[in-house]
This record gives structure tokens, C-alpha cells and sequence, in this order.
């Protein structure tokens, strides 16, 4: 007696997008909707419930490698329409069904690496990110340990990640452990740039950046200015305090640690009137603080957000022409990407709830499950909404 073993129809394994995976299944359901009424029911691009019936479907084949329940007790699972969810006491949180009872995923299926994987890529981020952003949706059986898995493996991350020289650091200073104290009470600034802009048909001009960054909480406010002179960036000041309230203390550099490619930022920088800025937050009770010169790691609050701020804007952006308000809007989309990075290290417990970032700390709730869109991939410079959104959605990317 043979006994044949019945040949899946989509392998799995045969497929390194979590993305490209689901759309598949997509399409081979509305086939058979189709087929069934014996007519084009739905046609065109695939719709948010088709989506989610097919992600359902791969959550459940997942879930069937699973062992008994309660060999999992200590994550409360429930099942509920054929899919396993991690359930907990914290029922009341003011939260999504799917941020409060995560999907239970097992370690070792080719679903759990596809849908880890396809969050890392989208920006490459540490463990504990990779970690806390899966979690919002699935929770997969030593999940962290996956990341690290998928972490080594990814020949994007084994390049960026260089080895240095270890050093003892100093303590933190007053202004980073201030306990109670708002959001960019205690702030850090410093230029970054040069971009160019199109400011009408044949003509562009040099645009620079501006950033803010809290000293406790680490939270990000982006600008942008049209040069590097004293009065524009008094402009600047203004625009920042009327968004985020007036600091208390201001602490930039003297600008002349640039050197290389920036000296044009540098000489303009450097033109800068101490004393007219110093005048100018002294009457408004801001504390301005210059950094020592030659010495950016006295400002390295800031100055290691403009390069990786740099080096992402150069990978996405690359030789793109943006008109300035583009750039800004492009610059403040970013702002809210970094602002929605966790604070600390995930909880590894279903009942502690999920983690805080600084758009917690400033808008009262995180920003991330705002509804976007939808917005068609193009490179169609005429579609400049679509535009700048594939260039956000790149940003992370780089």
C-alpha cells in the first residue's frame, strides 16, 4: 500500500517576502471568488479585507505547528475564529484588538521569519525595535532570539555594524537625568545639510536643516531654514518655540568642527552673531550653552542623530529635486518616524503593556497606526503626494 503525501499548493519556504507572500494568497481567494460566481465579482488593486483574510489564513497554517495550549499557560492563549491569541488582564487598555491580544506564532516556522524579517527591513532596526514592533501584532515564541537570528543574517546590518574601540564614558550630565521635566525643556540643536531645492523651473537654491532634540527624552523636532545666517535662524527658534514651548536651556556648537565637504556650512556658521542670539534668548529666559570648539562629542546628543539622519536622507532622497515645501514636509514625516522609537527595552510580559515613545510623551498617544493613504507607488515627478511619500518610505530603507 503507497501512501502519496499531498503537495502543498504555495510552499512556503519558496518565499523571502512576508509582503509578496500575502498578495499571493490574496489573489488565489479572489480567483476563486470569482470562479464561484462565475463572473468578475471585484477586480483592481487588492483591498484592505482581502488583505486581511489572507494574512489570517497564514497566521492559522502557522499555528497549527503550535503544541498544546497549555504548554502556554503563561501567556493566558485563547482561541477565538480559529485563530490563537495571547490573552492577559489587561483587557480595559484603550488599545486595537490586535495590540491588546497579539497572534501566538511558533519560533521555528517560515511564517514567523517572514513577517520578522519584512519589519526589520523596514528600517533596519535594533532588537529591541525589531522586537517591540512585532509584538504589536503577533507575538512570536522567543521572538527576540528570531530578531537576533534574522539581525546576523542580514548582510545590510553586518555592514553598517562596525566594531569600535570600547571607552569608558563619563556620567551622564544634570540636563540628561533631569527627573519631571517636560519635553524639550532641556534641547540640543545643530545644522545639517546642505540640501537642494527647486525653487521654480530652472532654478534651485541651498536649503539646510534644522534639528531639536530633547536631552531627556530624546524626542525629535525637525525644521528647515534658507541659510545660515544669524536672522534666519532666530526665525527658526521662533517657528520651534511656538510648536514645542520655550527651553529652558539651548545647547549648540560654535560651528567650526566642520570641516571636509561642509566648510561652505562651516564659514556660515561661523559668521553667526554670539551675541545677538545670546540677547535674544536672554530676554525670553533661555539659557544658551556653546559647546567647546573642536569638540563635537560635547554636542553628540545631536550630532549622532545628523548622521544617521544624513546618511538616510542620502540613500532615499539621493538626487531628487524637492521643492521646499516638500523638504519640509518630507523633514517632518521623518521627525514623526524617530519619535515613535521605543524608549528602553520591550517587557517580554503579555500584562505589562506596550512600550512608550516620545510620541507618547508629547502627544498623549503614539502616532504609528494613523491611517496613511493610500498612496500608489510612483516615479512619476507630476505625483508629487505620492512622491514624497515613497520617499518617507524609503527613509527607513537606507
Amino acid at each position: 500500500m503507497l501512501i502519496q503525501e499531498r503537495e502543498k499548493p504555495i510552499d512556503v519556504t519558496k518565499y523571502s517576502s512576508w509582503r509578496r507572500l500575502v498578495r499571493v494568497i490574496a489573489y488565489v481567494f479572489r480567483f476563486i471568488t470569482n470562479s464561484k460566481a462565475k463572473c468578475c465579482v471585484d477586480d483592481g488593486p487588492l483591498s484592505k479585507h482581502e488583505l486581511m483574510v489572507a494574512e489570517r489564513h497564514w497566521v492559522i497554517e502557522a499555528q497549527k505547528s503550535l503544541k498544546e495550549l497549555r504548554d502556554y499557560n503563561s501567556l493566558s492563549p485563547f482561541k477565538m475564529n480559529d485563530v490563537i491569541y495571547v490573552g492577559g488582564r489587561t483587557c480595559n487598555k484603550r488599545l486595537s484588538y490586535d495590540q491588546s491580544y497579539p497572534a501566538l506564532l511558533p519560533r521555528n516556522h517560515p511564517i514567523s521569519y517572514l513577517i520578522t524579517g519584512h519589519i526589520r527591513e523596514t528600517g533596519h532596526y535594533g532588537l529591541a525595535t525589531t522586537s517591540a514592533n512585532v509584538r504589536q501584532r503577533f507575538w512570536i515564541v522567543q521572538g527576540t532570539a528570531l530578531a537576533k537570528t534574522i539581525k546576523f543574517r542580514c548582510t545590510t546590518c553586518r555592514m553598517f555594524d562596525h566594531k569600535t574601540e570600547n571607552q569608558i564614558k563619563v556620567e551622564l550630565p544634570v540636563e540628561r537625568v533631569t527627573p519631571f521635566s517636560p519635553p524639550f525643556q532641556y534641547t540640543s540643536c545643530d545644522y545639517f545639510g546642505p540640501y537642494h531645492v527647486k525653487v521654480s523651473r530652472n532654478k534651485t537654491a541651498k536649503h539646510y536643516g534644522v534639528i531639536f532634540t530633547c536631552l531627556v527624552t530624546r524626542a525629535v523636532h525637525l525644521e528647515i531654514a534658507v541659510d545660515c545666517s544669524t536672522q534666519e535662524y532666530v526665525q527658526v527658534l521662533r517657528r520651534f518655540c511656538a510648536m514645542r514651548g520655550r527651553a529652558k536651556l539651548l545647547q549648540s556648537d560654535s560651528g567650526t568642527q566642520f570641516v571636509g565637504a561642509e566648510r561652505e556650512l562651516r564659514e556660515m556658521i561661523a559668521r553667526w552673531d554670539i551675541h545677538k542670539l545670546k540677547e535674544y534668548c536672554a530676554e525670553r529666559q533661555i539659557t544658551w550653552r556653546f559647546t567647546t570648539s573642536h569638540a563635537p562629542h560635547h554636542n553628540g546628543c545631536a550630532e549622532v542623530l545628523v548622521k544617521s539622519y544624513k546618511h538616510a536622507l542620502k540613500e532615499s532622497v539621493g538626487s531628487q529635486l524637492l521643492t521646499p515645501l516638500e523638504l519640509y514636509t518630507y523633514l517632518k514625516k521623518v521627525s514623526n518616524l524617530i519619535n515613535e522609537k521605543p524608549i528602553g527595552r520591550k517587557p517580554t510580559d503579555p500584562d505589562d503593556g506596550t512600550y512608550i515613545c516620545p510620541n507618547d510623551i508629547i502627544l498623549g498617544r503614539s502616532s504609528s497606526r494613523v491611517p496613511q493613504g493610500p498612496f500608489c507607488e510612483t516615479k512619476n515627478p507630476r505625483k508629487r503626494v505620492e512622491f514624497v511619500q515613497t520617499l518617507v518610505d524609503a527613509f527607513w530603507k537606507a
